[in-house]
């Protein structure tokens, strides 16, 4: 069997939005890793940014897979959906109430983080690498796109803990799908998938309530 027709097969879609899932919440905590300097200094923050320009054409390789990813995770997850909407329209037996509302609005939830994404891309990374920036810490926490003004601060803020809940979901179905649950990792695998969907989020949620609200003096 082809590994085409392996992917375009039921599991393996769905072990493709799982992998994808799970590589996409290890870039997170890379990125939180580094949005984390914002807390240290300005000059913290833009040193670390103008070392990653050092890397720019590995930095280059890793966004077009990171899209490639973010892309693929969201196309699979339309024709899962698609695919699920039917069967229940077909089942009789269909009861919400054996579904978590978490697995129910997936696909509401990635919708908006999919936005999200869009416009994070169209704003931070936009102006960071096509901009003649002078400090990449003031487009962050300024008033144009940052976190300085309290529109963005707040749809950043719904959409990061909207990607938690959607994280709680996934982690919960990629456990399922790579056949870890039930199994002696099961615990582990919950444990460390606590760290994605919720301590990551709030790390990153901690970013526009402080500087959009609760010391917006900080920013320049």
């Amino acid at each position: 069997m082809s590994i085409f027709r392996i992917l375009t097969s039921s599991i393996g879609k769905k072990v493709l939005m799982a992998t994808t899932g799970l590589l996409l919440s290890f870039f997170m905590l890379f990125h939180l890793f580094g949005n984390l300097f914002l807390f240290v200094s300005p000059g913290a923050f833009n040193s670390y940014v103008e070392k990653l320009n050092y890397f720019k054409p590995l930095i280059r390789v890793a966004e077009f897979f990171l899209a490639l990813f973010v892309f693929s995770h969201a196309y699979t997850g339309i024709l899962l959906w698609r695919k699920n909407r039917k069967a229940k329209q077909k089942n009789e037996s269909y009861s919400k109430t054996n579904t978590s509302r978490a697995a129910r609005t997936a696909s509401v939830t990635g919708s908006f983080v999919f936005i999200f994404l869009i416009t994070h891309w169209a704003t931070f990374w936009y102006k960071f690498n096509f901009e003649n920036t002078e400090s990449y810490y003031h487009v962050v926490v300024g008033d144009e796109v940052g976190f300085g003004n309290s529109f963005f601060s707040l749809f950043y803020i719904v959409a990061i803990a909207l990607l938690g809940y959607h994280l709680k979901h996934g982690f919960l179905s990629a456990g399922q799908t790579l056949g870890i649950n039930g199994t002696k990792y099961e615990k582990f695998y919950v444990a460390v998938s606590s760290l994605f969907w919720f301590w990551v989020p709030l790390g990153f949620i901690s970013i526009p309530i402080w500087f959009g609200f609760i010391s917006p003096a900080a920013a320049p």
